[in-house]
């Protein structure tokens, strides 16, 4: 049986457990996951006043626009055109989904597909669990989302943002609002200051995404841990294909035969592929290091185990002290603003990040439990944006809309706390 951690999580089947399945179960859900993908792979939408240029996908067109563009039109435009053509048209299919799901939690006796979501880390109190310790954050959160907000009030101005209302979701920088990193050149709190970028001296140097994998891999063997092996190489996708369009969503993947170990990553030269990259080598270590134990203990200790290595990798190599090693960065700066600097470009990424996937999966209970009407799903979703983010959409939704569609995790059923 393949495994895979596709970027931050397992697939899906690991999660209903296949081997408790009965056939039909399978074929419906099988059925209904790839109809879902087939919608969102598949949406294209036409740019900002250029009604007859309409192949514009995600990845890599409608990604960069909404990295760069600072046009509040145009990104509106993107985003709501997106949403519309990857959502709205699956949200039948995801009903159904949801219907199979219980099913499924029925036949292994479990109350409902939402209690089964989290059977695999074994805690009764897991949901409260995470609840807590997202208590403990909210505090750095609420500063972090208030200075935001001033700074883009100050760049948009007061007619469009409100200085106590929520954010609208179409001007962070990213489709989902889930990381700010990308208009950091707006809300730097010391913008004539030096900020760590080493995707110049990347470019400079002739980087490529094979020389990124090797570094990472350099990285790994450093520290006394596993070389990959040439077949790694061979077999991995490192950039989109020349010859077709690849689906890139960043993914390592064991073929349980303890020697064929790959990845498929779409790799840009840039700072952010960087971390990436050693964040999916960091899955295929753990791959590596479990590779001569029986295959059922060929696996995380629980759900998040692989995410939360992935991310201490891409965290130890983001620093700059690591960037200097690599030639990438000159020798830091001692004064407070660099650093001022450096430590809110980590938290406009990692601290935003958390109250949307908190959101996102509280949404997914929700649904799946019954604890919210399904004829309520895209009202319910915005609710908990609010709630857990202060984030809502740019203009009024309905039901007719299916905004959380437009997410990757939801049509591929991904959990995505962990």
């Amino acid at each position: 049986m393949l495994q895979t951690e596709a970027g931050a999580n397992a697939l899906p089947l690991d999660t209903l457990d296949r081997q408790l399945l009965i056939f039909p179960y399978v074929e419906q859900y099988n059925r209904l996951i790839n109809e879902m993908l087939y919608i969102y792979n598949g949406a294209t939408i036409c740019g900002y006043q250029q009604p007859f240029a309409c192949n514009l996908r995600y990845i890599p067109d409608l990604k960069e626009i909404m990295a760069k563009s600072r046009d509040w039109d145009e990104l509106q435009h993107t985003w709501l055109e997106y949403h519309r053509k990857a959502g709205r048209e699956m949200r039948d299919g995801y009903e159904q989904l949801v219907d199979v799901m219980n099913e499924v939690a029925y036949v292994n006796n479990v109350t409902n597909a939402g209690e089964y979501w989290y059977l695999p880390y074994e805690s009764g109190n897991f949901r409260q669990d995470v609840d807590i310790v997202w208590e403990q954050i909210r505090p750095l959160y609420d500063g972090l989302h208030a200075y935001v907000r001033r700074k883009l009030r100050e760049y948009y101005g007061p007619e469009r943002i409100n200085r106590i209302a929520p954010l609208p979701s179409h001007i962070l920088g990213n489709m989902y609002a889930q990381s700010w990193s990308n208009i950091l050149d707006i809300i730097i709190p010391y913008p004539g200051k030096k900020l760590i970028d080493i995707t110049p001296r990347m470019l400079e140097q002739g980087y490529t995404p094979l020389l990124m994998f090797q570094l990472a891999e350099e990285f790994f063997t450093s520290i006394n841990m596993s070389a990959v092996g040439p077949e790694f190489y061979q077999n991995s996708i490192f950039e989109q294909p020349i010859d077709r369009r690849a689906f890139c969503e960043p993914s390592a993947w064991d073929f349980c035969n303890r020697h064929d170990f790959r990845v498929k990553v779409c790799a840009d030269i840039n700072q952010k592929s960087m971390i990436s990259v050693h964040h999916e080598m960091a899955h295929i270590q753990y791959f590596l290091q479990y590779r001569h134990l029986p295959k059922v203990f060929r696996n995380g200790a629980n759900p998040a185990f692989h995410q939360a290595i992935g991310d201490a990798v891409g965290l130890s190599v983001s620093t700059p002290k690591h960037f200097q090693t690599l030639g990438l960065l000159q020798r830091s700066v001692d004064e407070s603003s660099y650093d001022i600097n450096y430590l809110f470009s980590m938290a406009i990424d990692k601290v935003a990040f958390l109250p949307f996937a908190l959101s996102l999966d509280n949404w997914r209970y929700d649904i799946l439990s019954g604890n919210a009407n399904k004829h309520m799903m895209n009202c319910h979703y915005w609710n908990l944006r609010e709630k857990y983010s202060g984030i809502k959409p740019p203009v009024l939704r309905s039901e007719k809309d299916f905004d959380p569609g437009a997410k990757y995790h939801v049509p591929a059923n991904i959990p995505y706390v962990k």
